[in-house]
């Protein structure tokens, strides 16, 4: 059963994290984001008629080798899923229907559905092959810019349903003048509200595609004022949006995902209340091989924790080798006093840094943590004699 567990966890950390969890997940995400916008492009390329024709059996079988990669892909998400969507307590069964249940499973299942509805229905169902197209929101798993996107409008749901509400009673109230100032003009066009709500429509969308119009004197200066309204409407939930966006992306540079630092060593095994609360302490950043981390002397730099790359400890007679999961900084002395160490990173690094103040007030809050730092710095001095010996 460790076994199991073990690879279990070696393979969640190679589909759900990507670069940061293991060296094979660049490739593996990368491989994924070729293949869904194929899809795409093959999707579009097969309504041209000569393409059809001449290409039919190549988008059969490119369709069959999509549709395998991408069952096999979600099979193995559902597998994984206990590593991160388990509650304590909770059965593998329960953890894993908790993960269907989710945006991105649902995505996922939707997409690959229709081809095993029309291959076992018949073809009266192949007109649900046109759900191929949701392959194209899988990309959002490997864009942290989207996933920032739609945390925002999560965030941002109740000013944006506030617009909403702004916008549709507008363009009710807009249908209604128009219908009493027009419909002795323009009965066909006028002759209710519900056909007035083309015009308005169109009109405050700034559309105006000309097919209906005011005639009427009153007509057109009630038209002038909806197209001016028109023009500020439509800015509401863009900057709702934009200012969202622009906290969301100040605050993270990059999505600090919560399975990135619950495999930090020395968080492993905190309550997921606890977890989560050191996760909102962190920003992230990340470096060029050769590239100086922390400089010596410096101070006020934080604490700094390794989630992919290596780097190397500098001291006064000394160096340490540093890699995934490793930690340093201010309050971290690793090889000797903070103020004599040079961090210098061997190959690109993420790191995930922490304030030095909220680092000290964590290590108050949460004892066993700072227990555990302990047993890390002992690590460090054992790594810096041997390389000293040596």
């Amino acid at each position: 059963m460790s076994n199991e567990r073990s690879l279990r966890a070696r393979v969640h950390d190679l589909v759900e994290l990507g670069s940061y969890g293991h060296r094979y997940g660049a490739f593996f995400d990368g491989f994924l984001v070729v293949l869904i916008v194929a899809n795409v492009a093959a999707v579009a390329a097969e309504t041209v008629p000569e393409f059809r024709t001449r290409y039919q059996a190549e988008f059969i079988v490119f369709e069959i080798f999509s549709v395998v990669v991408f069952t096999v892909e979600y099979l193995t998400r559902v597998w994984v899923s206990v590593e991160s969507h388990a509650r304590p307590g909770q059965s593998h069964l329960k953890a894993r229907l908790r993960y269907m249940a989710t945006p991105f499973a649902l995505i996922d299942l939707i997409s690959i559905l229709p081809f095993y509805l029309a291959f076992f229905a018949g073809p009266d169902l192949r007109f649900l092959r046109v759900f191929r197209l949701l392959r194209l929101f899988k990309l959002v798993r490997y864009s942290p810019a989207l996933e920032s996107l739609g945390r925002v409008i999560y965030h941002e749901r109740r000013a944006l349903l506030a617009a909403l509400v702004i916008m549709l009673g507008i363009l009710f109230v807009s249908a209604s003048i128009m219908y009493f100032v027009e419909r002795r003009a323009q009965p066909e066009d006028f002759g209710s509200i519900p056909a007035a709500l083309w015009w308005a429509v169109t009109t405050l969308t700034t559309v105006g595609y000309g097919d209906v119009v005011p005639v009427t004197l009153p007509g057109r200066l009630v038209g002038g004022i909806v197209m001016i309204f028109g023009l500020g409407l439509y800015a509401i939930p863009i900057g709702i949006i934009a200012s969202g966006f622009s906290n969301e992306i100040h605050r993270q540079e990059i999505v600090v995902r919560f399975d990135h630092v619950r495999r930090i060593p020395l968080f492993e095994g905190l309550e997921p209340k606890a977890l989560s609360d050191v996760v909102r302490l962190f920003r992230s950043s990340v470096t060029e091989p050769g590239e100086v981390i922390s400089r010596s002397g410096e101070s006020g730099a934080g604490v700094y924790f390794i989630l992919s790359g290596y780097a190397d400890a500098i001291a006064p007679g000394s160096k340490v080798p540093l890699g995934p999961g490793d930690i340093f900084g201010e309050s971290v002395p690793v090889g000797g006093s903070f103020r004599e160490i040079a961090v210098i990173a061997r190959t690109t690094c993420r790191l995930l840094i922490m304030d030095s103040l909220d680092f000290r007030h964590l290590l108050t809050v949460e004892p066993e943590i700072k227990v555990r730092l302990e047993s890390v710095l002992e690590k460090y001095r054992e790594a810096s004699e041997n390389h000293d010996a040596t």
